[in-house]
């Protein structure tokens, strides 16, 4: 009997574990609903597993879409019918950790919380991290190029990187897992992949750089009256302790109300008030007399007009809880368009300002929610109203990315391009560099199987 699929009738049986549209009804799609809407997906364990799949969707021009914990907000692992999903997360096999050189060799499909216990005892850490950690696999990782809140000192995952393993459109093997720092060996193909979201071939094993893990941690959270303040507090405080500044965020009032209330926090933190509010971790003992030294002086500076240090764990878990729980903005407005975007630092304020009034322009009733990583000028906005305003995205994305190019900044900053930001990608990108992007996809994978429609406009 046959299927009502012609991708089903024809495919063979590949020896893994296969999902059919009533088998991915059960599960979580992620962000995006469309993920499961090819109807079908495959769950390969090694490399081989891999290997044979991709040759027969070579041989058949069978189109691929890659997923890993289908965490991405920039729809890169959206599907189609007629395409055939090849899901990650049952390759997830620490293959290697080398303690005394701090270095990792993993599976794609292993999560980041799972590497994170799988290290931690050894006093080590990934040296990335974000609030999708027990989902987000590190094929997923690599493809999107993730950063997080530890960019700022440890790098984004083109820094993490030291290896990969990938499979090519053709079903060929690129193994290339370096576990060393320095190897000048031509052309470092590895970052071809890293950002390349799927479009390019598919990461079955990374090598990755380790971090020494920090024990106890000092968690602070500071009202500043703007952005620039919460600047000078963060280069003073990174001033006085480099490499023990873990970890430094940003949130602006509107965010940092709705998601206080929303967990239920309201006057949980005194009364802090203040147009910016910053959170920083710090290497350092709760009886730090120098922490507090630095703190009194931002005080006394104005930097910082109030601020409230967790006594204990639950209490850095709840400053962090405001941060982390973005969602809660889109519980509270259903509908609402999401951006991430970089600035340098010495533009942080005036943009936010600037950017800020142009949405303003484009509906006065629009709600500007901002918060980020003020370590290295990423912010992440939610535009929304009392009803849905994603009949607005183009007015509203065009009012933010106003000017970034001038100063230097970017329209997308860890999130990748996917399906969501092609259009901004062919507005804004240099027209040299985005012809280099086609050339490089049109030599990699000339059938265009690999996550097709994502990440390059249409030329």
């Amino acid at each position: 009997m046959t299927s009502s699929d012609p991708l089903l009738d024809q495919m063979p049986d590949f020896g893994v574990r296969q999902l059919l549209a009533a088998d991915l009804d059960g599960r979580d799609p992620g962000i995006n609903t469309s993920n499961f809407a090819a109807g079908v997906a495959l769950c390969p364990k090694t490399l081989k597993d891999v290997t044979s799949i991709v040759s027969w969707c070579a041989e058949t021009r069978t189109p691929i879409v890659t997923q890993g914990g289908r965490t991405g907000l920039a729809g890169g692992t959206t599907s189609a019918q007629g395409q055939l999903v090849i899901m990650m997360d049952h390759m997830n096999t620490i293959r290697d950790i080398d303690a005394d050189t701090g270095v990792v060799v993993v599976d794609a499909g292993v999560t980041l919380a799972q590497l994170e216990d799988a290290v931690s005892p050894m006093g080590l850490t990934a040296g990335i991290d974000f609030a999708a950690r027990g989902s987000c696999t590190i094929g997923g990782m690599v493809a999107t190029n993730a950063g997080g809140g530890e960019a700022f000192r440890n790098g984004v995952m083109r820094q993490r990187v030291l290896g990969l393993e990938v499979v090519l459109p053709d079903g060929a093997v690129m193994s290339d897992l370096k576990c060393v720092i320095k190897a000048n060996e031509g052309y470092d193909m590895k970052q071809m992949f890293i950002g390349s979201e799927g479009t390019l071939g598919i990461v079955t094993g990374a090598v990755l750089k380790l971090e020494k893990s920090i024990r106890k941690r000092q968690t602070v959270l500071a009202s500043t009256q703007c952005a620039a303040d919460a600047l000078s507090y963060f280069h003073r405080l990174r001033a006085a302790f480099g490499p023990k500044l873990l970890s430094a965020e940003i949130m602006w009032n509107d965010y940092f109300e709705t998601t206080s209330q929303a967990l239920g926090f309201g006057g949980r933190f005194g009364h802090l008030e203040g147009e910016t509010f910053f959170i920083a971790d710090i290497d350092a003992p709760q009886d730090d007399d120098g922490f507090l030294e630095i703190l009194g002086e931002s005080l006394e500076a104005g930097e910082i007009s109030d601020a409230v240090i967790a006594k204990n764990e639950q209490e850095c878990n709840e400053i962090w809880l405001v941060r982390e729980e973005s969602f809660l903005i889109d519980k509270a407005y259903p509908g609402g368009c999401w951006f991430d975007i970089s600035i340098p630092l010495s533009e942080l304020d005036a943009f936010v300002k600037e950017s800020t009034a142009r949405v303003h322009s484009v509906d006065p009733d629009l709600k500007v929610f901002v918060m980020g990583h003020l370590g290295d000028g990423n912010l992440h906005y939610t535009i929304a109203k009392e009803t849905p305003v994603e009949h607005l995205y183009s007015d509203i994305a065009t009012a933010l990315y106003t000017g970034l190019s001038a100063i230097g900044g970017s329209f997308s900053a860890e999130h990748g391009i996917g399906t969501e930001k092609q259009t901004s990608l062919g507005k804004f990108a240099d027209p040299a560099k985005l012809s280099l992007m086609h050339a490089v996809k049109a030599a990699i994978d000339p059938m265009n199987i690999m996550n097709p429609g994502k990440v390059l406009p249409a030329q």
